[in-house]
C-alpha cells in the first residue's frame, strides 16, 4: 500500500492499493459511516445543452459515498464498498442520495474520510505500508490425507485436498508405488500453486512421511528452488495447517504475517482462561469494565463484529478502544475468516488478556 496523504485532524486517509493484502487491510480499515471517494463507472443520464436528459450510458466519474456495507471478494481480488452517494458531479442527474457500489482492486487510488482516526487504524496503515512479506505455502500430509494451502495475512487459502489410505508397511512394493503416485499428485498441486504464489514452502505432518516428501520435492522441483522447511504436527490435512499456525511453527518463519500473530495471541488468551487466574475476559460489558480499570493488556475484536454491531454498541466499542490505547494496551482486529477469529467470535466477538484480575 502506498500512503499519499494522512491528516489525523481531518480524518483523511488517501492511498493507492498495490496488492491483494492491501484489500484485506482496507476491509478492516473502512467502517460504516466512513466516506470513501474513488473513480468508478455508472450508467447515468447526461443533460444535453437544452437541459434535457439524454439516453443513459456508462461513464467514468468520481463519487463520494457514505459507507453502509463492505465485502471482500478473495476469488476476484476486489473489495466492494456499498453506500449512499454524498458527492457527485453536478451535471449528472439522480446521483445524490442514491446507492452505489465501488469496486476496488490493486492499482486503484481512493480517499477515506473518517470521523476519527484511532490508534488501531494507524497500526493497520503501518502494517499495510511495510514491505510486502511473501505468502507461505504449507503442505500437510501423512499416509491418510494431504493438503496444500497458502497462508497469507487474511488467512488460509486451501488449494488442494486429498483423502486416501496407503497400503501398510508390510506390503512394501504396493506401498512404494502408491506413495510415488501420492507424492506426484501433491507435487502437481504444489506446482500449480507456485505458478501464482511465490513463497516459502513448509512441509508438516506426523511421522516420517513428510521427510520423504521433502526429499522427493528437492529432487523434482526445478532450480532455483524456493526455501523448503519441515515441521512436526500431530495431525495432517487442513487441521495440520491450523496446528502449525497455532504452535508457532510457521510464525518462526514468517513473523510478519499478522494472521499468524493473531493465532498465537488467541492461544495465549485461552491459556489464561484455562488457568482461571482472572487475567482473561470476554463480552462487551466485561471488557469495558476491565478497560475502565486500565487492566486490558491486549484487546481482541473480530472484524465481523466490528462491522456488524449496531450504532449504540459500536459507540461503546470505540470508547473501549480509546480507553485501551490511552492506557498503553494493544488493540488487535482479528480476521473472522480464520480459526483464531472464529474462536473469539464464538465468545461474542470481543475479548481481552488482562494485566491483572478485575474481580
Amino acid at each position: 500500500m502506498r500512503l499519499l496523504e494522512l491528516d489525523k485532524k481531518k480524518g483523511i486517509i488517501h492511498l493507492t492499493v498495490e496488492n491483494m493484502d492491501d484489500l484485506w487491510h482496507l476491509y478492516n480499515l473502512i467502517q460504516k459511516d466512513d466516506v470513501v471517494y474513488a473513480k468508478t463507472t455508472r450508467e447515468i443520464k447526461v443533460r444535453s445543452e437544452t437541459g434535457r436528459p439524454t439516453k443513459g450510458k456508462r461513464i467514468l466519474l468520481k463519487l463520494g459515498i457514505k459507507v453502509t456495507d463492505i465485502f471482500f471478494d478473495k476469488s476476484l481480488n476486489r473489495l466492494r464498498i456499498r453506500g449512499i452517494v454524498v458527492e457527485a458531479p453536478e451535471r449528472y442527474d439522480g446521483l445524490m442520495g442514491s446507492y452505489h457500489t465501488l469496486s476496488i482492486q490493486p492499482t486503484n487510488t481512493l480517499k477515506i474520510v473518517k470521523q476519527e482516526i484511532l490508534g488501531y487504524h494507524l497500526k493497520r496503515l503501518e502494517d499495510a505500508c511495510k514491505v510486502e512479506e511473501p505468502p507461505i505455502i504449507v503442505v500437510s500430509l501423512d499416509d491418510e490425507e494431504a493438503c496444500v494451502a497458502v497462508v497469507q495475512r487474511f488467512g488460509v487459502n486451501l488449494k488442494f485436498e486429498k483423502k486416501l489410505r496407503l497400503p501398510g508397511k508390510l506390503e512394501t512394493e504396493k506401498r512404494e508405488d502408491a506413495t510415488k503416485k501420492y507424492f506426484s499428485e501433491i507435487l502437481k498441486a504444489l506446482q500449480e500453486t507456485l505458478k501464482s504464489t511465490d513463497g516459502t514452502i513448509i512441509v508438516v505432518g506426523p511421522g516420517f512421511l513428510k521427510n520423504d516428501f521433502v526429499n522427493y520435492l528437492k529432487e523434482k522441483l526445478p532450480q532455483p528452488q524456493p526455501e523448503i522447511y519441515v515441521g512436526s504436527t500431530s495431525v495432517a490435512g487442513l487441521a495440520g495447517v491450523f496446528e502449525a499456525v497455532r504452535s508457532g511453527i510457521i510464525l518462526n518463519i514468517a513473523k510478519q504475517h499478522r494472521f499468524l500473530e493473531e493465532a498465537q495471541i488467541v492461544e495465549k488468551f485461552f491459556a489464561e482462561v484455562a488457568k482461571e487466574r482472572g487475567k482473561a475476559t470476554y463480552g462487551l460489558e466485561e471488557v469495558k469494565n476491565a478497560a475502565l480499570m486500565g487492566a486490558v493488556k491486549v484487546l481482541m475484536v473480530v472484524d465481523k463484529y466490528l462491522r456488524g454491531c449496531l450504532d449504540e454498541e459500536r459507540i461503546k466499542l470505540e470508547e473501549i478502544i480509546r480507553l485501551v490505547e490511552k492506557k498503553g494496551g494493544k488493540v488487535m482486529v482479528l480476521s473472522g475468516e480464520n480459526e483464531a477469529g472464529e474462536k473469539i467470535l464464538s465468545l461474542g466477538g470481543i475479548a481481552a488478556i488482562l494485566r491483572f484480575p478485575t474481580r
